[in-house]
């Protein structure tokens, strides 16, 4: 069985009613970097949603089996050993869960998904 670690280490979290921010470490043998350039390791974006549906599942509360309906924006690729903040937000009237990823205060990746009412 594969060991690689297949999340990021959660350092420190602030969660509060529709909103939540994480400070990740994402692992340097992290199970997604395999094959995804050998050279230059990036984590893929549809980790990056799995990453925010999973955590929106278990601190916010929403019932999200998969995405719907997404966008994704990319500014800055994610890294072994990256540092990030991962900010949610669940704008409950809109039916969407808004997302972005930032390093040292820069933005990696923002998105949104689609929640059914």
């Amino acid at each position: 069985m594969d060991n690689a670690p297949r999340t990021a280490v959660v350092l420190a979290r602030r969660v509060q009613e529709g909103h939540a921010e994480f400070d990740l470490l994402v692992p340097p043998d992290l199970f997604w970097f395999r094959g995804h350039f050998e050279a230059f390791p990036i984590l893929p974006g549809v980790v990056q949603i799995d990453w925010a549906m999973a955590f929106a599942r278990q601190y916010l509360g929403l019932e999200l089996v998969a995405a719907q309906r997404f966008q994704v924006k990319f500014a800055s690729p994610i890294g072994p050993g990256d540092t990030l903040v991962l900010a949610l937000r669940h704008q409950c009237e809109r039916h969407r869960l808004s997302f972005e990823y930032r390093r040292n205060g820069k933005m990696c990746s923002t998105g949104q998904v689609t929640v059914a009412p």
